[in-house]
């Protein structure tokens, strides 16, 4: 399959906020994508949404949707607890899948969706999309050139809007700030550093050990040999900055707020002086879709594949483990 011989028909699999304010918006603004078939928790629901988006097919079930000969590609957005499930319906059907994040809820179930899309020839990414934001792969390519030198420190913040949430997010097993918002900086922060995460010490509030979700977290990591990283998330903060951190023994760079401003800027500091470049915020559920339709084509792009998302999977647990045990844990 070639971009300019045809185009990816998607089925969508979970049918919340995000598939109705972004990505179902971004496959029908792309003329490389075609949503034909959705399926959501219920009939009824499913319908309005068909209805909504000129969806040519309704189905009662992931496994429904997945036996379509028509269907090129499905993205799965369901809770998290789900999105095992409908993988493997997937990958038994042939299907690539794009998967929203985590991957799996355990390191167990993610190696098994891996395995299963790899015998099958599908292609399994991970739908980290905050990767394709302009600002952040600029970030990577200054520090991947060695400007800032050997890294020392990295704080990351990023905030969710606060208010109600689906049931299934305030769920602890599935969700909570951690599966919500910190499993983007958990796979952002390697990415960009080209480092490993080492160790993590992590608490949380409300406290987890208590069985409750949290809503605010906080991680210290150590990263290669030298590195340490502050992670930072939350969905209780309403005017939080949602900015980047990098410092090096040669040079530092650092951001404006990351999120709800159309205009950001990246400040690069080092002996040759202070230097200010300005990117438009990027629309990255539609750069997302248009990333995978490339992988489709044979155009690797920067979406997590399978494996990456396994290794975020271990790193999450990492945390959780810190969380009850009140000990740094290796990762």
């Amino acid at each position: 399959m070639t971009r300019s011989d045809t185009v990816v028909r998607w089925g969508i699999v979970g049918l919340g906020a995000v598939v109705v304010d972004h990505v179902a918006p971004a496959i029908a603004n792309s003329p490389g994508s075609r949503l034909v078939g959705c399926a959501g928790r219920t009939l009824e629901k499913t319908r309005s949404f068909a209805a909504q988006f000129g969806v040519e097919r309704v189905y009662r079930s992931h496994e429904e949707l997945a036996r379509d000969r028509d269907v090129d590609a499905i993205y799965i957005a369901t809770p998290n607890a789900l999105h095992h499930a409908a993988v493997m319906a997937a990958a038994r059907a042939g299907k690539h899948v794009l998967c929203e994040k985590p991957l799996a809820l355990c390191v167990a179930d993610g190696r098994e969706m891996v395995e299963a899309c790899r015998a099958a020839g599908v292609i399994l990414r991970v739908a980290f999309q905050i990767r394709l934001e302009r600002i952040l792969q600029r970030a990577r390519k200054i520090i991947a050139s060695g400007t800032l030198g050997e890294l020392r420190s990295i704080a990351f913040e990023r905030t969710a809007p606060v208010g109600p949430h689906a049931e299934w997010r305030r769920d602890p097993a599935q969700g909570g700030i951690l599966y919500d918002v910190a499993v983007h900086l958990l796979d952002l922060v390697p990415w960009l550093s080209g480092l490993r995460f080492r160790e993590v010490f992590a608490v949380s509030r409300p406290d987890r050990r208590g069985g409750e979700s949290d809503e605010t977290l906080a991680i210290l990591a150590r990263l290669g040999e030298g590195c340490h990283a502050v992670i930072r998330a939350s969905r209780e903060i309403p005017f939080a900055e949602n900015d980047l951190l990098v410092e090096g023994t040669e040079g530092m760079l650092s951001t404006s707020a990351l999120r709800w401003a159309e205009e950001y800027t990246l400040r690069i500091r080092s002996a040759s002086g202070l230097t200010e470049e300005r990117y438009a915020a990027t629309p990255t559920y539609q750069r997302e879709i248009e990333a995978f339709e490339g992988e489709i084509s044979g155009e690797r792009s920067v979406l997590p594949t399978g494996e990456e998302g396994v290794r975020m999977i271990e790193i999450a647990a990492a945390v959780l483990e810190s969380i009850q045990s009140r000990r740094a844990v290796a990762v």
